[in-house]
C-alpha cells in the first residue's frame, strides 16, 4: 500500500469519526461559550450557587466523556476496560448533573440553602446506591455506523433514577404552586417546564432507544434554559454599582445561618448620599458607592452587597483566620483610612461623611431572630445608633432601642386598624385681629400604657421607613377633616387649619387627587386647609413636592414650610416657593431670652434679622415655642403674624379645644 493510500484510508477513518461525534462537537463547542459566561461573572456564595455550579461542572464532564467514548472506540491499542471505565465515568457524570438540577430546583423553589436530614438521607440513599450499581453492574458499549451507545442494567437502571429525580422535581414544584398560588417562581415556570420535559424525554429515550445519543444535546440545552431564566445574572446584581443587591443579602445571610456558621457583618453607611446626589446627580453618587464597593473587594476579598442607596453591606465568615481580633481591625483600619480620603470621580474629588455599623453574629443579635428580621436590622442599624466615630458596634442600648421601634411599629399598626389615633388641637393666635383664627393639628397616639407615652417626632420616622405613613395619614386627615365639618368650625372664625405633610406623603403623586375627594366628602372649602411641609423635605424632595404643591395650590389648598431654621436654612426655598407661611422653630426663639446663654445677643440678631427677611419677601411669619409674656411682647413688637405656644394653650382634645374656643369668642 503507498503512502496516498494510506492517507485516504486515514482521512476517510476521521471522516468517519467526525460524523459520529458531530453532535458532542456541536454541544462541547456551545457549552464550554456558556460555561466561559457563566464562571466569570459575580455569583453568591450559597448552597444553590453551588449545585448549580456543579451542573455546569458535571454537564460539561459528560460532552466530554461522550466525546471521548467515541474517539477511544476508534483508535488503535483499544481495550475493552478502557471503555468500559470511560462508560461508567460518563453515566457517573450523566446521574450527578440530574442530581445537581434537582437539588438547585428544591432549594430556589423553597427558598431555602440547606437542606433536612430526611432530604439528605433520601438523596444519598439513591446517588450512593446508583453509584455502585454504576461499578458493578452489567453494561455494554458499543460503536457502529449507528453511533455510539451503551445499553443493558446500567443504563436502564440510570435512567430511571434520572427519571426518579425528575419526578421528584416536578412533585416539589406543583407542591410549591399550591401552597404560593400568587408568587408562583417569579414567572419563571416555563423555564422550569421546558427542562424537565428535556429531562424526561432524555431519559425514556436513552432507556427504550438505547442507540441514540442525544444526551449531550439534550444537557446542553438544559443547562442553557436553566442558565437563561433560572439563574437569570441580572436577579442579584445592584446595576449602578455591580455590587450584589439585597435580594443576594437575604439569601446569603439564610445561608450562613441555615448553617449556624459565625460571621461579622459591616456596614459602611455614606452620610451624605442624598446630599450628593441632589448636589451633583444619581450618577455621581452611584459611582461614589461602586468605587467603594470595588476598594472592599480588591482589599478583603469578600461579597459585597447594596441592599440600600448609601451603603455597602460587608460579610466576613468567622475561620480560623479571621477569628482574631486584629485580622477584623485591620480590615476596618483599611477601610476606615480609604473613607478618610478623597474619591475620584472624572474631574472632580468628593470627601465623604461615612461610618461602620459592626454586627457580630449571633453574639450581637436577639435569639430567634427571623431571616426577615436580620436583613432589616442590618438596613435600619445606623438609625438605632447614638454612638460616634467610624466603628459603631451592636451593644445592649442599640437592641433597646431596636425593640422600641418594634414596639411603637405594632402599637401604629393596630392604632389605624383600631381607633387607636387621635387628634389634639394647638390654638394660634393672629396678633393683628387679636383672636385665634388658626389651629394646628397634632396625631397622638391613645395607647399610653404599653410602653408609655411616644411622640410624634419618634413615631412619625417610624411610620415612614415601615410603609405604615400613607394610612396613617389618610386616618390623620378624616378625623381632621370630619372634626372641622361636624363643629362647623369656619363659622366659629377659623380660617385655617395647620396638618403636617409627611416626606413620603408630600411627594406622592396621588395627594392632590386623595386632598380634592377629602374636601369634597367633608364639604369643606379648600382655603381652609395649610399644608405643613418640612424645611428638609422641601430641600430634598423639590422636583415631585413642587409638582403637588401647584395643583394643590390651583384647588385653593395653601402651605407653610415648618420648623424653620432647624435643618438646610436653605434661604433660597423661601424665594423659589410660594410658601403663604414660615413657621420659626422655638430653637431660634429660646436662646434669644436665655439668661444664662453667653451668646444671647448674637441669637437675638440673628432672629430679628430674619424676621424682617421672611417680612420683606412678605411672607406671614408663626413662631412656635412661645411660653412667656416677654417672649409674646417681643415677638408682637417684631411685627410676626401668628403666636404658637404654651403662653396661650397646650396642644388639647377635641372637646377641650371646642371650651376654649367658645370661651375666646
Amino acid at each position: 500500500m503507498n503512502i496516498q493510500n494510506i492517507l485516504n484510508s486515514d482521512f476517510h477513518k476521521f471522516f468517519i469519526l467526525l460524523s459520529h461525534i458531530q453532535l458532542q462537537l456541536v454541544a462541547l463547542v456551545f457549552l464550554v461559550i456558556l460555561e466561559i459566561t457563566y464562571f466569570h461573572r459575580r455569583k453568591l456564595p450559597i448552597l444553590s450557587t453551588w449545585c448549580f455550579s456543579a451542573m455546569m461542572i458535571f454537564s460539561l464532564v459528560f460532552v466530554l466523556l461522550d466525546t471521548a467514548a467515541i474517539i477511544e472506540k476508534n483508535v488503535p491499542f483499544y481495550r475493552f476496560w478502557q471503555g468500559r471505565l470511560i462508560s461508567q465515568l460518563r453515566i457517573y457524570a450523566f446521574l450527578s448533573v440530574t442530581l445537581s438540577i434537582y437539588l438547585y430546583v428544591s432549594l430556589i423553589l423553597g427558598k431555602k440553602q440547606s437542606l433536612s436530614k430526611k432530604e439528605k438521607i433520601k438523596i444519598l440513599g439513591i446517588y450512593g446506591f446508583a453509584i455502585l450499581v454504576i461499578f458493578l453492574a452489567q453494561i455494554r458499549v458499543k460503536n457502529d455506523e449507528n453511533g455510539f451507545y451503551s445499553y443493558r442494567i446500567m443504563n436502564l437502571f440510570v435512567n430511571a433514577c434520572s427519571l426518579a429525580f425528575a419526578s421528584m422535581t416536578i412533585i416539589d414544584t406543583v407542591n410549591y404552586s399550591i401552597r404560593n398560588p400568587k408568587a408562583f417562581f417569579k414567572g419563571k415556570r416555563k423555564y422550569l417546564f421546558w427542562t424537565t420535559a428535556i429531562w424526561i424525554f432524555m431519559s425514556f429515550f436513552q432507556m427504550f432507544v438505547p442507540l441514540s445519543s442525544i444526551s449531550s444535546i439534550a444537557i446542553t440545552a438544559m443547562s442553557f434554559i436553566m442558565y437563561l431564566g433560572l439563574e437569570t445574572p441580572g436577579d442579584f446584581l445592584d446595576r449602578e454599582t455591580n455590587a450584589l443587591n439585597g435580594t443576594a443579602l437575604h439569601l446569603v445571610l439564610q445561608n450562613l445561618t441555615s448553617n449556624k456558621k459565625n460571621f461579622f457583618i459591616m456596614n459602611i453607611d455614606v452620610e451624605d448620599f442624598s446630599q450628593i446626589e441632589e448636589k451633583f446627580g444619581e450618577d455621581i453618587a452611584n459611582q461614589i458607592i461602586a468605587n467603594i464597593g470595588d476598594f472592599i473587594t480588591q482589599q478583603c476579598l469578600c461579597p459585597i452587597f447594596r441592599s440600600e442607596q448609601n451603603s455597602i453591606t460587608i460579610l466576613v465568615k468567622e475561620t480560623k483566620k479571621t477569628n482574631s481580633t486584629y485580622c477584623i481591625d485591620e480590615m476596618i483600619g483599611k477601610i476606615k483610612n480609604r473613607m478618610e480620603d478623597y474619591w475620584q470621580i472624572g474631574d472632580n474629588k468628593f470627601l465623604v461623611s461615612s461610618h461602620c455599623d459592626f454586627i457580630y453574629y449571633p453574639a450581637d443579635v436577639p435569639e430567634n431572630l427571623s431571616m426577615h428580621e436580620l436583613t432589616k436590622l442590618i438596613d435600619n442599624w445606623h438609625s438605632y445608633s447614638d454612638q460616634k466615630g467610624f466603628v459603631r458596634q451592636a451593644d445592649a442600648q442599640l437592641l433597646q432601642k431596636r425593640n422600641r421601634e418594634i414596639k411603637i411599629i405594632q402599637l401604629v399598626t393596630d392604632a389605624i386598624a383600631n381607633d387607636g389615633i387621635e387628634m389634639y388641637y394647638q390654638p394660634i393666635y393672629e396678633i393683628q385681629a387679636d383672636r385665634f383664627s388658626n389651629f394646628e393639628a397634632l396625631v397622638r397616639l391613645k395607647d399610653t400604657t404599653t410602653i408609655g407615652f411616644v411622640s410624634p417626632e419618634e413615631f412619625i420616622p417610624i411610620a415612614e421607613k415601615n410603609g405604615l405613613i400613607m394610612k396613617l395619614s389618610d386616618k390623620i386627615f378624616n378625623l381632621v377633616f370630619s372634626f372641622v365639618s361636624q363643629k362647623k368650625l369656619e363659622e366659629k372664625g377659623i380660617s385655617h387649619i395647620e396638618v403636617n405633610l409627611s416626606g413620603l406623603q408630600s411627594v406622592d403623586a396621588a395627594l392632590p387627587n386623595q386632598m380634592t375627594e377629602l374636601l369634597k366628602k367633608y364639604n369643606l372649602n379648600p382655603n381652609i386647609v395649610n399644608l405643613e411641609i418640612t424645611e428638609s423635605i422641601a430641600i430634598t424632595s423639590s422636583f415631585m413636592l413642587k409638582k403637588n404643591m401647584d395643583q394643590l395650590k390651583k384647588i385653593g389648598c395653601t402651605f407653610s414650610m415648618d420648623d424653620f431654621g432647624t435643618g438646610y436654612s436653605n434661604l433660597s426655598q423661601i424665594a423659589n416657593v410660594d410658601y403663604e407661611l414660615i413657621k420659626i422653630d422655638k430653637s431660634l426663639l429660646w436662646p434669644c431670652f436665655d439668661e444664662k446663654n453667653p451668646n444671647c445677643k448674637n441669637a437675638r440678631v440673628i432672629l430679628e434679622n430674619m424676621i424682617n427677611m421672611i417680612l420683606k419677601l412678605g411672607k406671614k411669619i408663626v413662631v412656635e415655642g412661645v411660653e412667656t409674656k416677654e417672649q409674646f411682647e417681643y415677638l408682637k413688637k417684631m411685627g410676626v403674624t401668628y403666636i404658637q405656644g404654651y403662653y396661650f394653650s397646650k396642644p388639647l382634645p377635641e372637646e377641650k379645644y371646642m371650651e376654649f374656643i367658645n370661651e375666646k369668642i
